[in-house]
């Protein structure tokens, strides 16, 4: 069966990998757990043994003799002789591990002659030496497996073994042994039980991670649902983490949606702009040469006219070209500052005409490479714009600066600030709130800072007027 589901994927991945990582990491903790465990067995069976031997009365070994008539007994009889004097002392010593035994071996007799930490007569009735293996048979203390052993009734056996000497004689030995059949057990119950654990709050985090696919899911749908409805920068979602990323997204998609728009008109300008403008010329003039002729003398007041809504239509023309996307720019190190300057003779020409101030705060910043002829273009699309806003006056403050790894351009005015339902549609071509405007300025400086790969944001200030600010990428 196709599984369509995009949260019932995920889910069946995330189980997967998931599943492998505690398999993968249960199995090697469990190995380094045993190896953990086996090296401190080793360490403690080592002091366990020779505390045993400081402890336990181990001299009636070499004293056995010295009761009367032990020669003549029989070998069970010695055994039992010597372990009524050895077994009330093993009792009484606790070992921490119900996986241990320990003992005392005779090599006269050839037979564990006590064992602990409990009694255990089966062991002690065993005479044939043969079934301990090489166990038996050390010169020094020794650490060592051995399988099927007969300590621990045919079970692997971690053991120590340490000699007793008496008069450079080994006459028996101290033992220990942990039956590993039986820890590997106990660790794998363990081992069981913690995978039990994990597989189960494994479950309870599928099911809260798919509570949350499924949040996820139902708020990006309304989102999207906003975006196509063009309230992306209004949305909020439920989920408060989420709110910066979306706003992120809106901002893009509206960037992305504009320039789109720019391009599309781009493509027409330069498909058509030429072909537009060429005529316009022609009949342009045609105009002045029968305006200057004296039978035409009384209307020369309508040519004028005409001339001059033709050259409207070609200055707006110009500005449609501008969005051409391949329109040629000469790019090359500048400094920002410089253009700024360069203009500002005109800027100040203007702001004059409307009575209006100039400001400048231009700081220190590196170079950039920039289009002088476009730049100029769009400072004075900027500052005509924040002119207008200023009917009755104010003053427009342009200001650079550097932060990090950008360059700021900054226009700033003191007019009314900008309609809400107006700011996020400023640059979408033809679009215009003026009584005799054509929409295509702030779509012209959009495109010029899209060549530059710099990014314009607009914002009103709440001090009033509106704030212009161009991030350029050093």
């Amino acid at each position: 069966m196709k599984i369509s589901n995009l949260t019932t994927r995920l889910n069946i991945k995330a189980v997967g990998i998931v599943l492998v990582f505690m398999l993968f990491f249960s199995i090697y903790h469990q190995w380094a757990a045993y190896e953990e465990k086996m090296a401190n067995s080793a360490q403690f069976m080592e002091k366990y043994t020779a505390y045993l031997a400081r402890t336990l009365p181990i001299q009636f070994l070499s004293e056995a003799a010295e009761y009367q008539g032990i020669a003549e007994q029989s070998p069970e009889e010695q055994v039992l002789l010597l372990n009524s004097k050895l077994q009330p002392a093993m009792n009484n010593v606790y070992i921490p591990s119900s996986a241990a035994k320990f003992g005392i071996y005779s090599t006269r007799l050839q037979r564990i002659v006590a064992i602990g930490p409990n009694s255990d007569k089966a062991l002690l009735a065993i005479d044939d030496s043969q079934k301990f293996g090489d166990l038996f048979h050390k010169d020094t203390a020794t650490l060592g497996r051995q399988d099927n052993s007969v300590l621990w009734y045919g079970a692997q056996i971690l053991y120590f073994v340490r000699p007793i000497q008496y008069r450079d004689e080994i006459i028996g030995y101290i033992f220990i042994c942990n039956n590993m059949d039986k820890i590997k057990a106990e660790m794998l119950g363990a081992y069981k039980k913690t995978l039990l654990g994990g597989s189960v709050a494994l479950i309870v985090v599928i099911m809260l991670f798919q509570e949350i696919f499924i949040r996820l899911k139902e708020e990006l749908t309304l989102f999207a649902d906003a975006i196509v409805e063009g309230r992306g920068k209004d949305f909020q979602s439920d989920i408060a983490e989420l709110n910066p990323l979306l706003q992120y997204i809106s901002e893009q998609t509206d960037r992305m949606a504009r320039l789109d728009r720019l391009n599309i008109i781009g493509e027409m300008a330069a498909s058509i702009g030429h072909e537009v403008r060429n005529p316009l010329t022609t009949v342009r003039g045609f105009l002045q040469y029968i305006g200057n002729k004296q039978n035409f003398e009384s209307y020369k007041s309508h040519f004028l006219l005409m001339i001059e809504e033709l050259d409207r239509a070609n200055a707006i023309i110009s500005d449609f070209l501008s969005l051409a996307k391949n329109r040629a720019m000469n790019f090359k190190e500048g400094h920002l500052n410089t253009i700024i300057r360069e203009v500002t003779p005109l800027l100040e020409a203007d702001t004059l005409r409307y009575n209006c101030q100039l400001e400048l705060d231009l700081q220190d910043i590196p170079l950039l490479r920039l289009d002088e002829n476009s730049l100029r273009q769009l400072i004075l699309n900027i500052v005509r714009n924040g002119i207008e806003a200023m009917p009755q006056g104010g003053k427009l403050k342009i200001s650079t600066s550097s932060f990090a790894s950008t360059v700021l351009l900054t226009f700033r005015d003191e007019g009314g600030g900008i309609p809400a339902e107006v700011i996020d549609k400023l640059g979408t071509p033809f679009f215009t709130t003026k009584d005799n405007g054509v929409g295509l300025g702030l779509a012209v400086c959009y495109r010029i800072v899209d060549r530059h790969n710099a990014n314009m944001t607009i914002e009103n200030l709440p001090e009033g007027g509106a704030k212009f600010t161009i991030t350029f990428k050093r």
